[in-house]
C-alpha cells in the first residue's frame, strides 16, 4: 500500500497536467471562497435592510431560556423587538421608543406568524360604500392547508362595525388598530406576532416591527450590494493573475528538464536520469525529438556515403577517361590497340553520364519541391507499353520477356514516373543476372485491399539476404568492389520513390514461389 502511494505521489510530481490541474482547483476553489463571501455579504446586506420574523426565529433556542441578548444582532439592527409574557407583563423592548409604540393589548390585533390564528382584509364596495370585510381564520390541525374562518366583521368606510361577531361589544375600530390588523404599525413599519413557550413552559409572544419593503428602499439595499458585487472583479482579476502566474512559472520549470535532456542529447552524454527528468507528458516529446536526432545522425551518415560512392562511381570512369586520353596525348597508344582504347573511353563516358542522370533524377524527385502530375489513368495499358518498349534490351540480353495485363485497372499516377519506376525494375532484372533468364511483369487489382497490384518477376539468382532488406537504398549494389560495370545502385533507391510520389509502396517478396528468384511487388491506390 505504501509502496502504490509513493508511486502515485512520484506520478503527480513529474506530471506536468497534474500540478497545471492542482492549480486550477485551487483557483476554482480561491474564486468559489470568495464569490460564497461575496454573495454572503450580498444576502447580509438585504437581511440586515429588511428583517423578518424568519431571522429572529434562528434566535429561537436563546428565545426559549429568555436571553434577550441575543436580539442585539446587526442582523435585526434595522427592526424593533418587544416580549410580553402571559400576563401582558413586558419582558423585553429593544429600545426605549418601541416600549412606548406597542402594548399587552395590541397583542389581539396581530395576525401570528405560525399563522395559528391570523386575520384576513377583504375591501369591497356596497352600494352604500366602502366596505371592509375581516376574517379570523385559523388553519386545520390535520392537513394543514385548510382554512377555516373563525368569525368575521364587516367595517364601514369609516370603520364602524356594521355586521358580524368578531368584535363583541365594540361597535368600531380605531386606524390604529385598523392597521395592526392589516400588519402594518404607520407607514414604514410592518408588524407581526410570533407566539412560543420557553423551556421551562412560560408562554411568551414576540412582536416584531420591521421597515417595510419599498421600491425606493430596495433599490438603495441593490445599489449598495451591487457596489459590493463589483469588488468581485479585482478579487477576479488578482487571482486569475496569480493563477496564470503560477502556471507559466510550471511550465517554464518543467520545460526546463526538456532542454537540459536536449543539450545533453546533443552532446552526445545522454542517459536514463536524464530522460526521467522530463515530465511525463513531455517524454513522448523527448523521445520524438531523440528519434528526429538519431534520423538526423543516420541521413547525415547515409549523405556522407553517398558522397563517398557518388565519387568513387564517377572517380572510376573518369580515371580510365584520363589516363587513355593522356597517353594518346603522348602518341603511346599502339594503333592496333587504339580502337580498343577508343571503345573504353566511350563505354566510361556513358557510364558516367548514366550515373549523372540517375543522380539527377533521384535529387530531383528527393527535393521537397518537386509535385508529380498525378492522373487517372489504365496502369494494365502502362505496364503493357512500358514492357513492349523494354523488349528489345531484354531480348538483346538474352532473356524473355512475358507480361500478364490484360483487363483495365485505373490508378491516379504520373506517367513518366510510373514508366521510369518499370523501366527500372525491368532493367534491374536483366543487367543483374546471367544471360536465359525469365522476367515476367503482371498488372491486377486487389478488390479487398482497394490497390492495383504491379508485379516484376525473375528466374535468375534473386537478393541475397544481407541486401534484401536494404535493396531499395541508393547505391546499394551486390557489386561490393563497385566496378564500373555493376550499375550506379539507383535504379531501385528511384523507383521507390517514384511509387512514394504516387502514395503507394514497393517491397521485395521475401518467399518468391518457384521458379522465381526475385520478386518486387509495386502497390498503388485505385482510383
Amino acid at each position: 500500500m505504501r509502496g502504490a502511494l509513493a508511486n502515485a505521489g512520484r506520478a503527480v510530481r513529474t506530471s506536468l497536467a497534474a500540478r497545471c490541474l492542482a492549480v486550477v482547483v485551487a483557483y476554482a476553489l480561491v474564486l468559489t471562497a470568495a464569490m460564497a463571501v461575496l454573495g454572503r455579504a450580498g444576502d447580509a446586506l438585504f437581511t440586515n435592510a429588511f428583517p423578518s420574523m424568519d431571522t429572529v426565529i434562528e434566535y429561537d433556542d436563546a428565545l426559549k431560556q429568555d436571553d434577550f441578548a441575543a436580539l442585539q444582532s446587526p442582523e435585526l439592527h434595522n427592526s424593533q423587538i418587544i416580549v410580553f409574557d402571559a400576563d401582558g407583563a413586558r419582558l423585553y423592548a429593544s429600545s426605549e421608543k418601541v416600549a412606548t409604540w406597542v402594548f399587552a393589548s395590541d397583542l389581539s390585533f396581530i395576525s401570528d406568524y405560525d399563522e395559528s390564528t391570523f386575520y384576513e382584509v377583504f375591501q369591497e364596495y356596497a352600494e352604500d360604500g366602502l366596505r371592509y370585510r375581516i376574517l379570523w381564520c385559523v388553519y386545520d390541525d390535520q392537513d394543514g392547508s385548510s382554512k377555516t374562518v373563525i368569525s368575521w366583521c364587516e367595517l364601514d368606510e369609516g370603520l364602524h362595525i356594521v355586521a358580524g361577531d368578531l368584535f363583541p361589544g365594540r361597535s368600531a375600530l380605531t386606524q390604529r388598530e385598523f392597521d395592526l390588523i392589516k400588519g402594518v404599525y404607520d407607514a414604514q413599519l410592518s408588524v407581526e406576532r410570533y407566539d412560543y413557550v420557553t423551556d421551562v413552559g412560560d408562554f411568551r409572544s414576540l412582536v416584531l416591527l420591521a421597515p417595510l419593503v419599498s421600491g425606493a428602499r430596495y433599490q438603495s439595499v441593490l445599489d449598495s450590494a451591487g457596489r459590493l458585487a463589483l469588488l468581485g472583479v479585482p478579487i477576479v482579476l488578482v487571482v486569475t493573475a496569480a493563477a496564470a502566474w503560477a502556471l507559466v512559472r510550471m511550465a517554464r520549470r518543467a520545460a526546463r528538464p526538456l532542454d537540459d535532456a536536449i543539450d545533453a542529447y546533443r552532446r552526445g552524454d545522454e542517459d536514463a536520469s536524464t530522460r526521467s527528468r522530463v515530465p511525463s507528458e513531455l517524454v513522448h516529446t523527448y523521445d520524438n525529438f531523440t528519434a528526429l536526432m538519431d534520423e538526423l545522425r543516420a541521413s547525415r551518415l547515409e549523405r556522407q556515403r553517398i558522397i563517398a560512392d557518388v565519387s568513387h562511381d564517377l572517380k572510376t570512369p573518369l580515371t580510365v577517361i584520363r589516363g587513355y586520353a593522356q597517353a594518346f596525348c603522348e602518341g603511346l597508344v599502339p594503333p592496333e590497340k587504339q580502337e580498343a582504347y577508343h571503345r573504353a573511353i566511350a563505354e566510361r563516358a556513358v557510364a558516367a553520364s548514366e550515373l549523372i542522370d540517375a543522380l539527377s533524377s533521384y535529387a530531383q524527385m528527393e527535393h521537397p519541391s518537386f509535385e508529380p502530375e498525378l492522373v487517372r489513368r489504365d496502369v494494365a495499358a502502362l505496364v503493357r507499353s512500358v514492357a513492349s518498349s523494354a523488349e528489345p534490351a531484354v531480348e538483346q540480353a538474352g532473356d524473355t520477356l512475358e507480361v500478364d495485363a490484360s483487363g483495365e485497372a485505373s490508378a491516379l499516377i504520373d506517367d513518366q514516373l510510373f514508366r521510369r519506376m518499370l523501366a527500372n525494375l525491368i532493367d534491374n532484372a536483366w543487367a543483374h543476372n546471367d544471360a536465359g533468364i525469365r522476367i515476367r511483369v503482371s498488372c491486377c487489382i486487389d478488390d479487398v485491399r482497394g490497390v492495383v497490384v504491379v508485379t516484376v518477376a525473375d528466374t535468375g539468382k534473386g537478393f541475397p539476404p544481407e541486401l534484401a532488406a536494404r535493396a531499395f537504398e541508393p547505391f546499394v549494389t551486390e557489386n561490393v568492389a563497385r566496378a564500373a560495370e555493376g550499375g550506379t545502385g539507383l535504379g531501385l533507391s528511384i523507383a521507390r520513390r517514384a511509387v512514394e510520389l504516387m502514395a503507394g509502396s514497393i517491397r521485395v517478396d521475401e518467399h518468391p514461389a518457384a521458379p522465381w528468384g526475385a520478386v518486387l511487388v509495386v502497390e498503388l491506390p485505385r482510383a
